[in-house]
């Protein structure tokens, strides 16, 4: 099957082709590759490099409580100003 994708980054296109000439393949074949990992299709998905595994944890201990609830509430008028 044959797809087009558009408004691909002018950066991601020279790393794919630099991998392709770099591994001795064909671009087509690096971009097959990256969106079979992308998408999990080759097993599990490449890691992510984020923060996401801490959203939501507050195991940070009473002192991260008491300045959440203190001076970060706190609104600076004179940058509503």
């Amino acid at each position: 099957m044959q797809v087009t994708i558009r408004r691909v980054e002018e950066s991601w296109i020279a790393r794919a082709k630099a991998e392709a000439a770099e591994r001795g393949v064909s671009m087509n074949e690096v971009l097959r590759e990256a969106l079979a990992v992308g998408l999990g299709a080759k097993g599990e998905r490449r890691r992510k490099a984020n923060l996401d595994q801490y959203a939501g944890d507050s195991k940070f201990g009473p002192e991260w409580e008491s300045f959440l609830e203190g001076d970060s509430k706190r609104i600076d008028e004179e940058f509503w100003n």
